[in-house]
């Protein structure tokens, strides 16, 4: 199992080479011709990133099925948090001033704070130090989700919707992966990120994936083995049972998170594994 530390350091991925300056690679099957997409998202980015990137609906509106993890709305899981028992826990461990900011966060996000996991509430921490510090999400933005935003994209344009699991199983995985911790175990870093939301300077570092993940300089690391990590290696494993024969029947758009582009145990090199050609595809932002 994976030490709840790690959170701290989850998307602060320092790469020293850029071979693969894209989000977006194209697939095809030999022996079908058919043409499919897949993009690695930033899921914090907001709906303006995604426009700013023309290509992306370009290859969306030439699908005839768009692939997403989960095309849950995410009610489900909000009423799946809130129908649990509340527990005055939290209250043990953080001072009042702390709670009070905590329950801002909660409120934003439809929960409780007092129905939440640990690793829920510091999940939702890093993704909030995103969104306001790196900035992900412009004040403009309607949407604060990238693959929520492409989902919108293929309802709006009549493509057919496939979801690749649900918002419970990674609920499920993610308390799974790290062990379940407890408020005391999780109390040190969940005040880290209360700190790094409160202040006004942003630490060296903080936003350095980020920040390369805006200028497409990725190393996807494509002969390096897949780290220990359940929400990475198993779930790609699980996926794997279905896109090969979603590819290979019809043209895909898939939109997935970066990091399960990554790798050995990566899709794009299993995919490879598995016959399909796969290349890069060189793409443009429009400059606001």
């Amino acid at each position: 199992m994976k030490s709840i530390l790690t959170v701290v350091f989850l998307f602060s991925l320092g790469n020293s080479a850029f071979p693969q300056n894209t989000i977006l690679w194209e697939i095809r099957d030999p022996l079908t011709s058919k043409q499919s997409f897949m993009v690695g998202t930033f899921h914090q980015f907001g709906n303006s990133f995604v426009d700013s990137i023309p290509a992306l609906k370009e290859a969306l509106l030439k699908s005839e099925l768009a692939i997403f993890e989960s095309i849950d709305d995410g009610e489900a899981t909000i009423h799946t948090i809130n129908a649990r028992n509340p527990s005055m826990e939290i209250e043990r461990h953080f001072s009042q001033k702390d709670i009070d900011k905590l329950k801002v966060i909660g409120k934003s996000l439809n929960v409780s704070i007092y129905k939440v996991e640990p690793i829920e509430l510091l999940f939702a921490l890093r993704q909030n130090f995103q969104k306001t510090k790196c900035k992900t999400v412009s004040p403009t933005d309607t949407w604060d989700h990238f693959d929520n935003y492409l989902i919108h994209l293929a309802k709006i344009n009549g493509k057919e919707l496939v979801g690749l699991e649900t918002d419970s199983l990674q609920l499920s995985l993610i308390n799974e992966e790290y062990n379940s911790p407890d408020w005391k175990e999780a109390k040190k870093v969940i005040r880290y990120w209360i700190q790094k939301l409160s202040s006004n300077e942003i630490a060296e570092g903080d936003c350095l994936f980020t920040n390369q993940y805006r200028r497409f300089e990725l190393d996807y690391e494509l002969a390096v083995d897949c780290p220990d990590d359940r929400l990475i290696a198993e779930r790609n494993e699980a996926w794997l049972k279905r896109l090969p024969e979603l590819i290979s029947t019809k043209n895909c758009f898939i939109a997935v998170g970066f990091l399960h582009l990554n790798y050995t145990c990566g899709l794009l090199e299993q995919l490879k594994l598995r016959g399909f050609q796969v290349r890069p595809v060189a793409i443009k932002k429009i400059t606001p």
